[in-house]
């Protein structure tokens, strides 16, 4: 029965990641966590992330190409952001190993839920004056990068994450950047930042590559092939349908996880 779910949690991981950019932890870590009795050991969530960083890699790179062959990557203000998160991933990945599983577990259900109210109240993060925000990157901009660029990439190992959704927001609520593009350019870098983190999770925990195998092979698969068609879906549809089905989807599995985690 395991593997019915290591299959679902793929599957939602690529859809996420296709549509919206999402990091593969968003969806894949909770339904581990929570309905993978082989995941509730003393690092089960550890290893649950660490899986997600993995089927983030691929998933990541084959939107990022749908996106570019779309032209919807600019990486021109994203240089910043990109440094800034690749220092910060490994500290990360080092504190959430001794965190262990009642902080990561718990945050990663709310974060999912709240993220799903988050695109149904607004399903369209496009600014009416995007092109003409990005016309340069400003001191301004530059420190937003910072700020945002350290903090993400701490999450990005602390958390499990690739990034993806905390780098959507900040491209297009303070950069200006529509959409698609924010989805495009994030699932690029997050290609990176989820190689790292996946690589200092296993280089610290090596049962995770020796022990569970199986599980990654299954969701590397299946998640690279649900990100590519549903980033090809995306990019044939606009941004509101795009918004409003990740949230929808959020929502219902954010909620459902936090019930069975707390109350049964």
């Amino acid at each position: 029965m395991e593997y019915f779910w290591y299959i679902v949690a793929a599957l939602g991981a690529g859809v996420g990641t296709g549509l919206a950019g999402l990091s593969a932890a968003t969806v894949m870590v909770p339904i581990l966590i929570v309905l993978c009795p082989s995941f509730s050991g003393e690092y089960g969530a550890y290893q649950a992330t660490a899986i997600a960083l993995a089927s983030d890699i691929l998933g990541s790179a084959v939107t990022s190409a749908v996106y570019a062959k779309n032209k919807r990557i600019d990486l021109r203000h994203g240089w910043v952001m990109t440094v800034c998160i690749i220092a910060l991933s490994t500290a990360g990945s080092y504190a959430a190993y001794l965190v262990g599983n009642v902080v990561l577990g718990g945050f990663t259900l709310i974060l999912t839920f709240c993220i799903g109210i988050r695109f149904l109240v607004k399903p369209d993060t496009s600014r009416a004056d995007a092109d003409n925000a990005r016309v340069r990157l400003g001191w301004k901009q530059i420190i937003i990068s910072l700020f945002f660029g350290l903090t993400i990439g701490f999450g990005t190992g602390f958390v499990g994450t690739g990034g993806g959704m905390m780098m959507l927001v900040v491209f297009t609520a303070f950069l200006g950047y529509d959409l698609k593009t924010a989805v495009g350019t994030s699932t690029f870098i997050m290609t990176f930042t989820a190689l790292i983190g996946f690589v200092s999770h296993a280089l610290i925990h090596p049962a995770i590559v020796l022990e569970r195998w199986d599980v990654l092979i299954i969701c590397i698969v299946t998640a690279t092939a649900a990100s590519l068609i549903s980033a090809r879906f995306a990019n044939r549809v606009n941004n509101k349908t795009v918004g409003r089905i990740t949230g929808v989807v959020l929502v219902i599995l954010g909620g459902a996880m936090i019930c069975l985690n707390y109350f049964f």
